[in-house]
């Protein structure tokens, strides 16, 4: 196993250490709220007299107790069910048997912390993941610190897939900036955007229709909320190639990609049906096609 296989290994197994950590912690926390309770009610139980007591609050503050109880049962069985879910594929890492983490494992806030600082994934074969290898060797650095820091920041449309794709484009676009030798922009406060009102997913749907509409650059492929339209683009492009002649396939692309800009001006992520996404062998060539032909 390479060095750079045990780094990535090392950083999962301890990646788990530090979430049972924080399981630990909040388990210490919902202790500390239940005794500061309790002694709540000793406190009561001092300064009443036992006439009142039958007209007190205490019945309130129990089936509180009762009810942090039940509910920090539930947060630690879920926790530490996600403990074992990641300890369990790091050690299948371990074993040579490498696999990503689900969905919902990688975007739970206890990875957080992980998600930013996730070693370069050089291996994995999804159309956009290869296609960033690719795009970033032949990247200006400057350009790339631009990129890295809008990967950094988090969108107010993204879904959890989106967020995760982000992080992995993110790592990869770090580590070919380290390689060169340049400083990195700094990391963010956190993956997920504290501000997703109406006003700023408008603004950020206005963005991704801008670099949509502009064709194929760094930017494009960049964007992770932005590559299952273009699987979704490819996929049109190769269906219909070959079948028709090439002025009508200019046309029909022509008028698929400005629908689709005007459909992620307007909010919507289009995309395939889930599990047809485009594979490495398959490159998004379709919009610089159309690019072209519409020069």
């Amino acid at each position: 196993m390479t060095t750079e296989g045990n780094d990535v290994i090392m950083a999962a197994v301890l990646d788990a250490l530090t979430m049972v950590q924080g399981q630990l912690d909040t388990i210490a926390k919902s202790n500390a709220r239940i005794e500061a309770t309790h002694k709540d009610i000793l406190h009561r139980l001092d300064t009443i007299d036992a006439g009142q007591a039958g007209v007190t609050d205490l019945v309130p503050v129990l089936e509180t107790i009762l009810g942090r109880l039940i509910e920090d049962r539930d947060v630690n069985r879920a926790g530490f069910a996600k403990t074992a879910e990641v300890a369990a594929f790091a050690y299948a890492a371990a074993m040579g048997n490498r696999m990503p983490l689900p969905v919902e494992v990688a975007d739970d806030p206890l990875l957080e912390r992980f998600m930013l600082l996730q070693p370069p994934d050089h291996v994995a074969e999804g159309r956009a993941l290869v296609e960033w290898r690719r795009t970033i060797k032949s990247a200006g650095t400057a350009e790339l610190v631009d990129v890295l820091s809008r990967q950094y920041e988090p969108s107010p449309t993204d879904t959890p897939e989106a967020r995760v794709l982000r992080y992995q484009l993110a790592a990869l676009t770090r580590a070919e900036i380290d390689g060169r030798g340049d400083a990195l922009p700094a990391l963010p406060h956190g993956t997920v955007a504290q501000d997703r009102s109406s006003q700023a997913r408008k603004a950020r749907s206005e963005d991704l229709a801008r670099v949509w509409r502009a064709g194929p650059s760094v930017a494009l492929f960049a964007e992770a909320e932005l590559a299952p339209t273009l699987d979704l683009f490819a996929k049109a492009e190769r269906e219909r190639e070959g079948t028709i002649g090439e002025a009508q396939l200019s046309a029909e692309l022509a008028a698929l990609h400005g629908e689709l800009g005007d459909r992620i001006e307007a909010g919507e992520r289009p995309s395939l049906p889930r599990g047809r996404e485009t594979n490495a062998g398959e490159r998004s060539s379709a919009i610089e096609a159309d690019n072209s032909r519409r020069r």
